[in-house]
C-alpha cells in the first residue's frame, strides 16, 4: 500500500467488509476507529485518529464496537495489498462475531464479497 494512506482511505476499504459481515441491525450499532502506536506513544486510544491522519508503517489496529461488545483487529499489515489488509481484518471480525453473545459460535461468511 501507499506510504501516505490516510484513516479515510482505510475506512473506504473497510466499509464494504463491515457491510458484508454484519447483519443490518448489528451494522446499525457499529462504531470503529483506528489506534496507532508510535514508539511508546499510543495515538487514538482516548480520541480516535482523524480521517486526514496518515497511517504510516507503525503498529495500527482497528477497534470496533457492535451491540455494546468491543473487539478489534490484529496489527494491520500496510506492506501488503489492500485486498490482503481487508481479508485480514475480515478474519479478525469473523473471529470476534463467533465469540460474541449475539452470534456465539457462528462462523459467519460475508453476504457479498467486499
Amino acid at each position: 500500500m501507499d506510504d501516505s494512506v490516510t484513516v479515510a482511505d482505510l475506512k473506504k476499504l473497510l466499509e464494504p467488509m463491515f457491510d458484508a459481515m454484519l447483519h443490518d441491525h448489528e451494522r446499525a450499532t457499529l462504531s470503529y476507529h483506528l489506534e496507532q502506536r508510535v514508539g511508546e506513544q499510543w495515538l487514538g486510544d482516548k480520541e480516535p485518529l482523524g480521517d486526514d491522519d496518515v497511517v504510516g508503517s507503525t503498529m495500527t489496529w482497528v477497534r470496533w464496537e457492535v451491540l455494546d461488545e468491543e473487539g478489534g483487529s490484529a496489527s494491520l499489515d500496510l506492506d501488503g495489498s489492500p485486498e490482503e489488509l481487508v481479508e485480514a481484518v475480515q478474519s479478525d471480525l469473523q473471529d470476534f462475531i463467533a465469540e460474541t453473545s449475539f452470534a456465539w459460535g457462528e462462523l459467519r461468511q460475508p453476504r457479498t464479497q467486499p
